[in-house]
């Protein structure tokens, strides 16, 4: 059987969506302590100095071959209408970060990050960088791959499991660490940091997600490992083997416990029995892993397989499902089906769905008529907001969802779109 199809959907899948995984559970921080702008001014200083709130808008239009990433500031959540013209455009896979009222961006086009304060008025003024251009980091210094720690200190992933811990608010670099008690490869197949999808910032220690994967995303390792950071040394504290493969999505609920879900390793060879479904774990304030926990959801699901579960609150989350019956194909066929095989990570096959933890439920999402599994949850001011692409990723809409779980649409924008807090 061949895996091409799969190796692109994945290509597909990490360029289409960075937007809204770097930015979705880390959104309403502003950290405000001191630094180095560039200008004379203190990190404190710039979040104390403005009278208004300042939020970015980060959006990406989707070209033949590469995209164009925009940057727009936006001074309330309630705005009816964005325009790309109000906006900052950046080249190739740009993304972007909150420190001390301060916006991070890092370039699209090189291992560079830098600095930029936005006034009231939204004028732009560059200030500091700090460049990765020592390290293997594939071009650019992307943040979709970053852990926040603190103000002061931040984990790139390089290397597999190797770290550079850098300091974001002064722009410079720290200490390389290489400790750890991951294997750099299983049953045959190389180690990869999963990255942080999410955008997840924890208190205390770090947790970082790793999984073993062929060069054609097709064949993943049945477990992934989970290394915790101290937060203080930065060492690895221990690594928790979880009994999932290519878990990457990372969320947390109310009482500090962390779920991790699948993302890239998909449902096909479960579907004829030939490996494991995908799952998710959940692991205790405690950083252990929660034996009774670990589940496919598939009970709940009519038997339908899930990725990419995001606790939201109060005992729920969502989820995406597989809809295999529309396949119409005999999976208990000794080959696997070469339409399945293409179809597999076609939108259209998959359904947002909501998953009840506390009652141990679930079910369709009907609010939002979407396929795509590329959506995001964003926890801004208290206020929760869903951002669900359309049209393979050419619009994006936000939806507010109330206490009960209900959507009312938000904002309509264009291109791939995420939103964060910036002071």
């Amino acid at each position: 059987m061949t895996s091409d199809f799969r190796n692109k959907g994945a290509i597909r899948a990490a360029l289409s969506r960075f937007a809204w995984v770097a930015a979705s559970l880390v959104a309403g921080l502003t950290g405000a302590c001191a630094a180095d702008s560039g200008s004379g001014a203190t990190a404190r200083d710039i979040a104390a100095t403005y009278d208004e709130p300042l939020y970015m808008l980060n959006t990406n239009i989707y070209l033949d071959e590469d995209r164009t990433v925009y940057l727009v500031p936006m001074s309330s959540l309630d705005q009816d209408e964005v325009s790309l013209d109000d906006g900052r455009e950046f080249s190739g896979v740009a993304n972007f970060e909150a420190i001390g009222g301060r916006l991070l961006v890092s370039s699209g086009d090189a291992p560079i990050i830098t600095e930029y304060e936005i006034s009231d008025a939204f004028a732009w003024k560059e200030g500091k960088t700090v460049s990765f251009a020592d390290f293997p980091l594939e071009d650019n210094a992307n943040f979709f791959y970053q852990y926040i720690v603190d103000d002061h200190h931040m984990y790139m992933p390089f290397d597999g499991y190797k770290r550079i811990v850098w300091d974001p608010t002064e722009l410079e670099l720290g200490m390389v660490m290489d400790d750890t008690a991951l294997e750099p490869e299983l049953d045959g197949l190389p180690i990869a940091a999963a990255g942080n999808r999410a955008g997840i910032r924890y208190e205390g220690a770090v947790m970082m997600p790793f999984f073993y994967h062929d060069e054609n995303w097709f064949h993943f390792a049945p477990v992934s490992h989970i290394a915790v950071y101290d937060p203080e040394t930065h060492e690895e504290d221990k690594v928790i083997e979880a009994p999932c493969a290519g878990l990457a999505i990372a969320s947390q609920d109310e009482d500090g416990n962390t779920y991790f879900s699948t993302w890239d390793y998909g449902p096909l060879l479960a579907l004829y029995g030939m490996a494991p479904a995908p799952c998710t774990v959940r692991v205790t304030p405690e950083r252990e892993l929660d034996d009774a926990f670990t589940t496919d959801f598939t009970a709940w699901t009519g038997g339908r397989y899930v990725i990419n579960f995001n606790y939201v609150r109060d005992g729920w989350g969502f989820a995406n499902v597989l809809h295999h019956e529309n396949f119409d194909v005999d999976f208990e066929a000794s080959e696997i089906d070469a339409n399945v095989e293409h179809e597999i990570w076609n939108d259209v096959n998959w359904r947002l769905w909501k998953i009840d933890l506390a009652n141990e439920t679930a079910e369709p999402f009907e609010q939002i008529d979407v396929a795509s599994y590329g959506w995001g949850i964003i926890q801004l001011d208290g206020r929760s907001f869903m951002s669900v692409p359309y049209d393979d990723g050419a619009r994006t809409k936000f939806y507010e969802l109330d206490d009960e779980g209900n959507v009312t649409e938000h904002l309509d924008v264009e291109g791939d779109a995420s939103l964060i807090r910036v002071r």
